[in-house]
């Protein structure tokens, strides 16, 4: 007998995608209440179905011990013993699987239809966000410039071509588009009609947490003597210790003007509107209105004197 519906959150990344996850995890037992499987056989610690979606596609250094047809079988066994209606998937890894002619089998066996769901938010901030979980990851240690960085992903960053090839298969009435914002937990969880219920009073929203901006540029170019995770490890906790004892007055690098945050955004600002348009959401909810300048500490900068560790 066929499943209702499979629900995919394929991201983008850095959208809260790993409170959702963190979150949904948290409550899955209201999820399965709802008729909603969150798979567990099929996800990393951070509660993402990465291991799912990697198995379809690797991700740079990322990559599953699962060929397609594997995870598939895991994800059929764990739904065969499940009375719920509808499974969701959460990666913002996730390929375009319908690539996969495995996948597309799968599906048409095991659903009746696909609903896919996005959250977006500005190409700028997004870029910057991504930026820092690069250079901070010990297993990436991303060397080259936010410039490198966008024309690398800038039709990753097309929101509305991107959207538009999922909406081709499924249909844009099965598309979901949430924007970004303090609220984004609350809005995911809204769509299967599910209260937030977090664990403290302020809200568990911060799982992933950022280097501070500030040490992005240091970290690059010390963390180049690193020869493996461990040291790599070891510099950046030093270089946010020491940091930490400098006044902001030194963050005298721009690591991304005004005129390159407003031109990364208006490149894709027609395409967004369109986005905005089919889908009924508001544009100025993942365009910004203002911008600053992104200003860091220097590359060369000497922490140690700076910061009065240096005697």
């Amino acid at each position: 007998m066929k499943k209702d519906t499979l629900y995919l959150h394929v991201g983008w990344s850095k959208t809260g995608t790993s409170a959702i996850q963190a979150q949904i995890q948290e409550q899955k037992d209201d999820f399965l209440a709802k008729g909603v499987l969150y798979p567990q056989s099929l996800q990393w610690p951070d509660h993402s179905h990465h291991p799912f979606a990697l198995s379809f596609q690797g991700s740079g250094s990322y990559q599953s011990n699962m060929t397609p047809a594997e995870a598939l079988e895991a994800l059929r066994l764990e739904m065969e013993s499940s009375p719920a209606h509808d499974v969701l998937i959460s990666s913002e890894l996730s390929p375009f699987y319908f690539n996969n002619s495995k996948f597309k089998e799968f599906v048409a066996q095991h659903f009746e239809r696909v609903q896919v769901i996005f959250t977006v938010r500005s190409q700028s901030e997004l870029l910057l966000s991504l930026f820092n979980q690069l250079v901070k990851d010990p297993n990436v240690r991303y060397g080259a410039s936010l410039f490198s960085l966008s024309m690398r992903n800038i039709h990753w960053l097309n929101f509305y071509q991107n959207v538009k090839q999922w909406a081709d298969v499924v249909g844009a009435n099965n598309i979901t588009v949430i924007p970004y914002g303090l609220s984004v937990v609350e809005d995911f969880f809204e769509k299967f009609s599910i209260p937030v219920q977090y664990k403290d009073a302020n809200g568990n929203r911060t799982v992933n947490p950022s280097l501070p901006t500030r040490c992005l540029a240091v970290l690059q170019a010390r963390g180049r003597k690193a020869t493996d995770a461990a040291g790599f490890s070891r510099i950046r906790n030093e270089v946010i210790s020491l940091s930490a004892k400098i006044p902001t007055d030194r963050d005298r690098h721009v690591l991304f003007s005004v005129p390159e945050q407003q031109a990364l955004d208006d490149y894709f600002k027609q395409g967004n509107q369109m986005l905005a348009n089919e889908y009924g959401i508001d544009v100025s909810q993942f365009q910004k209105a203002q911008y600053k300048p992104i200003k860091v500490l220097p590359p060369g900068v000497d922490l140690e004197k700076l910061s009065g560790a240096k005697k």
